[in-house]
């Protein structure tokens, strides 16, 4: 009788653990194989970088030397990438679309996207970098912040490339 109690507390406990940790496997298996992807995009394009982030499927990553940024998005396993010259750069501003909702008798405010918009000096184009979208993603991983820091290093980045000329 104690056998066989003993027995399915530890199946029970197995079966839920097992699932627990088999899915942090894939997990960290899954970021294992992004990162790759990331790295051999760099690789291919000879760059490194000063400054890099990964999150989710992004990577962004700053080149100060060179003053060029770089945005990795995977959709797919498949890399789409900008290579920025931000020398070039003429502004840089965040998007940021919400929608308001009500909620028991509260209005509440959900994040839709936060994009960073990149505007050239010589070309009348865009690049809008994607840093989160509601509709891909299945939560916000503090990409406000991430859009904010990269502004602010973006526009550090320009300043002191156009102090180095100016020094030169």
């Amino acid at each position: 009788m104690k056998i066989s109690i003993s027995v399915m507390i530890i199946f029970t406990t197995l079966f839920c653990i097992l699932p627990y940790i088999w899915f942090i496997f894939i997990g960290k298996n899954n970021t294992k194989k992004n990162e790759k992807l990331f790295k051999d995009v760099i690789k291919k394009e000879n760059m490194s970088f000063n400054i890099e982030e990964y999150w989710n499927n992004n990577f962004i990553g700053l080149n100060e030397s060179q003053n060029i940024l770089m945005f990795i998005k995977l959709t797919n396993q498949e890399a789409s990438f900008s290579k920025i010259d931000l020398s070039q750069l003429k502004s840089c501003h965040i998007n940021r679309k919400t929608r308001d909702f009500k909620k028991e008798k509260k209005i509440e405010t959900e994040l839709q996207s936060v994009d960073l918009e990149l505007a050239f000096l010589f070309k009348n184009e865009t690049i809008t970098l994607r840093f989160y979208d509601v509709n891909e993603e299945f939560s916000e991983y503090l990409e406000m912040k991430r859009a904010e820091k990269w502004k602010s290093l973006i526009i550090q980045s320009k300043t002191n490339a156009v102090a180095r000329i100016k020094a030169a």
